[in-house]
């Protein structure tokens, strides 16, 4: 079972809804909150709030987000953009510029792979989360670019033997299901 982070989810979500109406309009109320954190977990404490808003606005562009049901297309763009902005200002003051220059690279990659309808970034993911907790592998940068190229293989080869792998592939794929969003 992924691990379960309330907290998280909730702290993004409050943070957001505190910043704008438009996007406390698009919260979930606390019990509707889907709480599964699904990769700030696995980036360590000095990470986790950070790559998870940045997961949030990732799945609010493109997936179904846990804390948020933005009512239009023009309030998913602001909230997302939003949430990506503010994960990497809490990634920033932790002071990493290695961490900051992988969350950018994430965000580029996994933004070209879902614009090449090549939906399998859940390893880009979860590499970039160990990259993040510590396992400051600089082979990060080149699989990365593998896989805008269609090359899987070094990104699997990162994350070979990570423990919560399965977990959060499997939860992220979830997230990622078709299904009708909710737009007014």
């Amino acid at each position: 079972m992924a691990r379960r982070s309330a907290s998280l989810i909730a702290r993004l979500a409050d943070r957001a809804a505190a910043a704008s109406p438009v996007f406390a309009r698009s919260a979930l109320a606390s019990g509707r909150l889907d709480d599964r954190a699904v990769f700030g977990p696995l980036a360590g404490d000095a990470f986790a709030l950070g790559l998870e808003t940045i997961y949030e606005a990732y799945l609010v562009h493109y997936g179904t987000p846990r804390a948020f049901r933005p009512r239009d297309r023009e309030s998913a763009i602001l909230l997302g953009d939003y949430l990506y902005a503010t994960g990497l200002v809490l990634v920033t003051e932790a002071g990493d510029v290695e961490a900051v220059n992988a969350l950018a690279d994430l965000i580029g990659a996994a933004t070209h792979l879902r614009a090449e309808d090549a939906a399998d970034d859940g390893l880009l993911w979860l590499a970039t989360a160990r990259f993040l907790a510590g396992a400051r592998d600089v082979a990060l940068a080149p699989a990365v670019a593998a896989l805008r190229d269609g090359d899987p293989a070094p990104l699997a080869a990162l994350v070979r033997g990570a423990g919560d792998a399965p977990d959060a592939l499997a939860l992220h794929a979830e997230l990622f299901l078709p299904v009708a969003r909710e737009a007014g």
